[in-house]
């Protein structure tokens, strides 16, 4: 009976022993002989990574950290991930916190989803299994960061203190008022520029009527010009003027050959013109018989009788020839 319930006994432990270490073994990510992949990671900072976390893609657990190492100026993780996981486009890790209670993961992300994250750029030579990753801030870094940040803004509360006295607060109103003023006045001036441009903007549109009916009248004029221009009967005016022009260039030439007869002639006209000027002015002193039948009216008178009585003689002679003229042919 004894030896029964020590049996029994002995077996719960080592139920419970091998319990504790499948649990454990879980826990840390043990893969129980999957096939897994070693990926590298290069980082500036850990943070509170240690071997052991848990390596995550959407949230879904694909691996654990297998080594922390510092390698330079870097701090390289080894990270062993499931081998049929497919990684995402241009991937990068970030480390961050996994739970409140300080455990912290290595999370496999598109750098596309973070563009602002300062991941960190690996060498060319390191090859496709190694990425570049951006730990979180610590909550340490954070407190520092806010008690840095409470310094500055009591050292600037201190300033703009020093900076805003009563005297400071009496220019600040005197100011205030002096935009007032400004800004009526500005106010003014726009209304008044506001009808200067109604102004304006009614003589454009006068003047902007006025040049399209001036653009319709040179429109039509230009129809007109192509129409004649297209016309037939242009090539013939051209023609016509190119003859025209040719005769006037020979009679030109002409004048310019005659030019010395011209002056002679001019000469001779000269000297008719001299004794016509003499022969007038005896007529009109009533020398020769001209002159004596401008000055004296008598003989004026008698002329015309004379010429009166020849008119009635021919007028008679022709009415009456037989009566003047006698012929007889035996």
């Amino acid at each position: 009976m004894n030896r029964g319930r020590e049996l029994l006994v002995g077996l719960v432990i080592i139920i419970s022993a091998l319990t504790a270490v499948v649990g454990t073994l879980w826990l840390k990510g043990t893969n129980f002989g999957r096939p897994q992949t070693e990926v590298d990671v290069l980082l500036r900072g850990v943070g509170q990574l240690n071997r052991g976390n848990a390596v995550k893609y959407l949230g879904v657990g694909i691996g654990r950290v297998e080594n922390i190492t510092v390698d330079g100026v870097a701090v390289r993780v080894s990270l062993l991930l499931d081998q049929d996981m497919v990684l995402p486009p241009d991937p990068a890790v970030v480390l961050g916190p996994e739970s409140l209670f300080g455990d912290w993961q290595a999370e496999i992300v598109s750098r596309i989803e973070f563009p602002r994250f300062p991941f960190y750029e690996v060498p060319p030579g390191e090859g496709p299994n190694v990425l570049g990753g951006y730990a979180l801030p610590e909550l340490s870094r954070l407190s520092a960061s806010a008690d840095l940040i409470s310094e500055n803004l009591a050292d600037l509360t201190d300033r703009l203190g020093l900076a805003f006295n009563d005297s400071t607060a009496t220019a600040l109103a005197s100011a205030i008022a002096n935009l007032d003023t400004i800004s009526l006045e500005i106010r003014a001036l726009v209304a008044q520029q506001s009808a200067v441009a109604v102004s304006v903007t009614a003589s454009a549109d006068t003047a902007l009527a006025e040049i399209e009916q001036a653009s319709v009248v040179a429109r039509r004029t230009f129809e007109r010009i192509e129409t004649i221009l297209t016309d037939a009967q242009i090539d013939t005016i051209v023609a016509n003027v190119r003859v025209a022009s040719t005769g006037i260039q020979e009679i030109v030439t002409s004048l310019a050959e005659s030019t010395g007869g011209i002056a002679a002639t001019i000469k001779r006209a000269d000297s008719t013109f001299a004794r016509l000027d003499r022969i007038s002015a005896r007529i009109e002193s009533g020398e020769g018989a001209i002159g004596r039948l401008l000055v004296d009216s008598t003989l004026a008178i008698r002329a015309e009788d004379v010429l009166a009585q020849i008119d009635k003689l021919l007028q008679d002679l022709r009415e009456n020839p037989r009566k003047y003229v006698r012929l007889s042919i035996f």
